[in-house]
């Protein structure tokens, strides 16, 4: 049997990237998937049918992890269809690249809303339907930033920081309910580090080594592993994944 046979799952920022591929990698071991992009229809539409392609039932939709409303709307939307939420992957990102000095306030709270509050209100969203079924699966999403400091990323590494912290935290707490709070700090070739590599290149003159860098496919491994059952007794970790 597939490992996550007749799972339910919402992965936030589906539409391309890290969460495209767990969306498929996901799909491929049985779960019934749900993403969420903030705007782009068409991406999202044709990240729809590749999971479809794949027999999977999906659900596709537009929603703002900053914004609770939006949030509530696709959880809800989520219960109606399947009636129950396994797994809950918070990958919506952004990255808005600058030098400490020239981050403005409203990038600063722009970039905590969508990271570490958008990871709230996810979570927060989905517990009252895992601790009806005492199980769930929450896997974040961090980044070498927050743990090694980096160039151009202050509030982009601050909010990663966050997650950490709430990791942890969400998983001692929800440990008595049987949901199991995880966290990925994934290096892969996306388009936001295909931008800092440019960004860092203009400012620094430092060019990335390839070896560094992995496909998000060879990325959603862990997270299948961290949302099925051979993770039952793993919580409240961080994994690196994607440095060779």
């Amino acid at each position: 049997m597939s490992r996550l046979q007749d799972q339910v799952a919402i992965i936030t920022g589906g539409s391309r990237g890290i969460g495209r591929a767990v969306a498929r990698a996901f799909a491929h071991e049985g779960a019934r998937v749900a993403i969420a992009a903030v705007s782009d229809r068409n991406e999202l539409e044709t990240a729809r049918k590749e999971i479809a392609d794949l027999g999977s039932d999906v659900v596709a939709m537009l929603a703002d992890v900053a914004r609770r409303g939006d949030v509530d709307r696709l959880v809800q939307a989520v219960i109606a269809k399947w009636g129950r939420v396994d797994i809950l992957v918070n990958n919506a990102g952004i990255l808005r690249l600058a030098a400490l000095e020239n981050i403005s306030e409203e990038r600063w709270d722009e970039t905590l809303a969508v990271h570490l509050k958008g990871t709230f209100n996810c979570t927060q969203a989905v517990l009252p339907f895992m601790k009806q079924q005492h199980k769930g699966k929450i896997i974040n999403i961090a980044a070498p930033s927050a743990l090694r400091g980096s160039y151009g990323v202050a509030d982009y590494a601050a909010a990663k920081g966050g997650i950490i912290a709430f990791t942890r935290n969400a998983a001692s707490e929800l440990k008595s309910q049987n949901i199991q709070v995880n966290c990925i700090s994934p290096t892969a070739n996306t388009r936001m580090t295909e931008a800092l590599t440019d960004f860092r290149r203009e400012q620094l003159g430092i060019a990335r080594s390839e070896r560094a860098f992995v496909s998000p496919e060879a990325i959603a491994p862990a997270f299948v592993f961290f949302a099925s059952s051979d993770s039952d007794y793993v919580s409240g970790q961080l994994l690196e994944v994607g440095r060779s």
